[in-house]
């Protein structure tokens, strides 16, 4: 018998019932039933060649009895007020203009169900953060899991504040086609934005959502896209790294291992990837190459031109290089989105980070960056050990209130959008979070029959900001 999940949808955003809209995005996997008339739940693209289209979007008097899921991997939108227009096949909204949703007050969620053991759902603010939403689990009418969108008594408008003054002034010094002066606007939508041009929306005069630094167009090379990113750049952290550990710098004399180019270690166990062997019925990990199971030790290391080199071994694919030019680096999907493209063993061709040992060690060095472990000199819990000294899987059992700030104390080397949100809200806030912390409720049908989606007080005054 096929597994379903339940998905209820409780209210206490302060918007009406009515103006509350509700889209499921994913592909071919989507079978959802509507609960109050058992009817199909279509997807939010519905298909077609006349874009734009309104798309299936559901109200939350429509699902006022929830939603059944037998299979389904995607994310599900909340909307308030007007949802969005999907413009094209496949599309989700861009944090950019011309975009014509980009006024628009959505946020998302986003869940793989299929009725597995590994079935899960989370929240990610990694994007841009508007819509505050938990997420809670049940089985046979007993609580299971939580994952909050505000902690404790947080609120909505205490996140818009602490986030809005990250970009409250631009910090990044960057120059190009932004505001009205051709700078860097504030990441609050609608904020400081114009009508770009005539077919460009019109800005909205409510709170539409806060972009996240890792949604912003490639700033490298210049002069970049609209809009321009205001969040600071990570070029003053690798400066640091270079200056105090770089190939000039003698080994050991700031963090013990580091200097004379070294600036991390990066070495662990990589658990392999997975794939369902139809005749056994099993979940395997292939015996030998990039996606098997083995051990990994690199050096990274820092030259003149502030690039980045891992270099080193792994059991299984034996001696590799990974050059991570400073360009990829600073641009906005790259230490921030986790996705910098890299040379691998000295290839003319760059390479995006891809699902096996290469880019779980990748995912080392940009969390190290992301929370400051890399070239840290603190001392945690007593400790005589100094942690950018220790081996990258040393990181990852730091305690998360150890993160960003403790290890770097007398600078902001680190992800500050991510150690805004980490003290707010358990949503992915930078694209490894759940190397560090739970992030997933598990949706495993032998311990979870219904999910909750709270919508959270949205209460938010763009002028009371601090």
């Amino acid at each position: 018998m096929m597994s379903v999940l339940k998905v209820m949808f409780s209210n206490n955003s302060k918007v009406p019932d009515s103006q509350v809209f509700i889209g499921f995005v994913g592909g071919s996997s989507l079978k959802v039933t509507n609960l109050k008339d058992s009817s199909a739940i279509g997807p939010l693209d519905n298909g077609g060649e006349d874009y734009p289209i309104a798309g299936n979007w559901y109200t939350l008097i429509d699902l006022s009895a929830g939603v059944g899921i037998t299979s389904f991997s995607g994310r599900i939108y909340v909307a308030y007020g007007t949802p969005w227009v999907v413009q094209l096949k496949g599309y989700e909204p861009a944090q950019a203009l011309p975009d014509l949703n980009l006024f628009l007050r959505y946020d998302k969620m986003e869940i793989t169900f299929t009725g597995g053991e590994y079935d899960v759902a989370n929240l990610t603010s990694i994007d841009y953060w508007s819509i505050p939403m938990s997420l809670s689990t049940f089985f046979n009418g007993n609580p299971v899991q939580t994952i909050q969108g505000l902690i404790g008594d947080t609120t909505a408008q205490q996140v818009f504040d602490q986030l809005n003054a990250l970009t409250t002034p631009p910090v990044s010094g960057l120059t190009g086609p932004g505001g009205v002066n051709g700078t860097p606007i504030p990441a609050l939508v609608p904020g400081e934005y114009e009508q770009y041009d005539d077919k460009s929306p019109v800005p909205g005069t409510t709170f539409a959502r806060i972009i996240g630094p890792s949604s912003y167009p490639p700033i490298n090379p210049p002069p970049g896209a609209i809009p321009v990113m205001p969040y600071d750049l990570f070029s003053e952290y690798l400066d640091y790294l270079y200056e105090t550990f770089g190939p000039q710098t003698q080994a050991g004399a700031v963090v013990p291992n580091l200097g004379k180019g070294v600036i991390a270690l990066i070495a662990g166990n990589f658990a392999g990837v997975g794939y369902y062997d139809e005749k056994e019925k099993v979940i395997k990990v292939p015996p030998s190459g990039p996606e098997a199971k083995q051990t990994y030790s690199l050096k990274a290391t820092i030259d003149a031109d502030k690039d980045i080199t891992l270099s080193g071994s792994a059991s299984s694919v034996g001696a590799f290089t990974m050059l991570f030019k400073y360009a990829d680096l600073t641009n906005p999907s790259g230490i921030y989105g986790g996705n910098a493209p890299f040379y691998f063993n000295g290839s003319s061709n760059p390479m995006a980070p891809p699902n096996d040992v290469y880019g779980w060690v990748c995912g080392d060095l940009f969390s190290g960056i992301n929370i400051g472990a890399v070239g840290s000199s603190t001392k945690l819990n007593g400790s005589t050990v100094m942690v950018g000294s220790t081996e990258s899987s040393e990181w990852f059992k730091i305690p998360t209130n150890d993160f960003f700030s403790v290890l770097q104390p007398n600078r902001k080397n680190y992800n500050q959008w991510a150690a805004t949100l980490s003290k707010l809200s358990q949503a992915y806030n930078f694209a490894y979070t759940d190397r560090f912390a739970p992030v997933f409720v598990s949706l495993n049908p032998a311990t979870t029959d219904t999910l909750k989606v709270d919508l959270l007080d949205a209460t938010v005054n763009m002028k009371g900001g601090q």
